[in-house]
């Protein structure tokens, strides 16, 4: 019996793409470089550029397996049968995930805002991005028209325009996150995101525990700012309370 062939090129464009992935987690996308990938993965400039011409082809490659490891660090609802899948437990699994979780993969989001500056130019970036949206806006949207069609919505709403504005949220707060991981709290916010679309889709909270909670932390925090405002608003310029 022969051994299986050993596919030595496959082999090499891993190593090169672990290699890039390692120097954006320890130094950062913008040290990047072809020098950086050539001694992280004990390759020289020639072997690098036989199976990547440029450090855009490493990009793209490295794009796809960030991809691969942010459905696999986020993985399924527990709950829901592959069978049978729910639209609205993917809503809930996500927001818990990637809001009230741990970040899922820091270096993808930094890839992922890179390529989306640099989408004017570059329409393999564009479309990398373009295909990955879609993927996951068409799933969502396939188990939204099925969660509606078990239960009718309240008001009329198209199931891939739903999948949509879910997408929209999670891309806005993991952006504002990013910027400044303490601007907001991720319990609240998530229990917030999903007492607003139950809402508006069924006229009622998805839970009222949950709800309440929700409602309750931001009469706190509307209170507090309150405060606060009224506190700043005696004060003169130097700093006296005004009478």
């Amino acid at each position: 019996m022969k051994s299986k062939r050993i596919d030595i090129a496959s082999i090499r464009r891993e190593q090169i793409v672990e290699a890039a992935v390692a120097v954006i987690t320890e130094r950062g996308l913008q040290n990047l470089s072809l020098s950086e990938i050539e001694n992280k993965a004990g390759m020289s400039r020639g072997q690098l550029t036989y199976y990547f011409p440029a450090k855009e082809d490493i990009l793209l490659a490295v794009f796809d397996r960030l991809v691969l490891l942010t459905y696999q660090r986020i993985g399924t609802p527990g709950q829901t049968p592959p069978e049978d899948p729910s639209g609205w437990d993917w809503v809930e699994h996500l927001l818990n995930k990637l809001l009230a979780g741990p970040g899922i993969s820091p270096e993808f989001e930094c890839l992922q805002y890179t390529f989306l500056s640099q989408i004017g130019h570059r329409q393999d970036f564009r479309r990398r991005l373009a295909d990955l949206y879609e993927n996951w806006r068409s799933n969502m949207s396939r188990g939204l028209e099925g969660d509606m069609g078990r239960k009718r919505p309240a008001r009329p709403a198209s199931p891939r325009a739903l999948a949509t504005l879910v997408q929209a949220i999670l891309h806005g707060l993991t952006m504002q996150r990013v910027a400044d991981p303490k601007a907001f709290d991720a319990r609240e916010m998530t229990e917030l995101c999903l007492d607003v679309l139950s809402t508006y889709l069924w006229d009622q909270p998805r839970t009222n525990g949950h709800a309440k909670g929700a409602r309750k932390r931001a009469r706190m925090s509307i209170a507090k700012t309150s405060r606060s405002g009224r506190a700043v608003a005696t004060k003169g310029v130097n700093g006296e309370r005004s009478h």
